[in-house]
């Protein structure tokens, strides 16, 4: 009986460590966990390009001009801002899973530090996600929504996230290009 005992304590245990580890930040052999700054930020599958078109300035339709029209990508992303505005944004990512990202003062951006959650998830299909919690002024587990986002090109010197956003009823994609610190 005893020796039945021992065995089932020590099934026990191995389960309980288990089940308490911590959730793996790595990909590929290559550990996530660290500083980060966001150097790129680029989004395809919208049309963000300079656009010309003609305007006419007075009643006679004498005088005209050529007008270069900028198209500014006004979708906000996280539900904070735009996608430019994570452009030199600084991201600390550590082990336990609490982390930051703080928004630079560039202009038109809410600049400050949000804190959040984040791990490495895989899907069904095997693909590695990155998920995101932004738990400013909350506790963790109240936080029920969330983002998952792609990653891509993971290096020594940092990775990629990718995410789907909502244009003008289209699905254009949010790269952002993390270099390590």
């Amino acid at each position: 009986m005893k020796k039945h005992f021992g065995i089932l304590l020590m099934a026990f245990t191995v389960l309980f460590f288990v089940s308490c580890s911590t959730t793996s930040h790595t990909i590929n052999k290559i550990n996530l966990n660290g500083n980060y700054s966001v150097t790129d930020v680029r989004v395809e599958g919208v049309n963000t390009a300079s656009t010309t078109h003609k305007e006419t300035f007075d009643d006679a339709g004498n005088t005209s001009a050529t007008i270069l029209t900028k198209v500014k990508l006004e979708t906000t992303v996280f539900d904070d801002v735009t996608p430019n505005c994570f452009i030199g944004s600084l991201w600390n990512l550590p082990h336990n899973g609490y982390g930051t990202y703080t928004i630079q003062d560039n202009g038109d951006c809410y600049a400050g530090v949000r804190n959040i959650v984040w791990s490495v998830r895989t899907d069904q299909s095997g693909q590695k996600k990155f998920q995101l919690k932004i738990i400013d002024g909350q506790k963790a587990k109240r936080v029920t929504a969330g983002y998952m986002l792609d990653i891509t090109d993971v290096t020594p010197q940092g990775f990629t996230l990718v995410s789907p956003v909502n244009v003008d009823g289209q699905t254009a994609y949010v790269y952002y290009e993390f270099t390590r610190q």
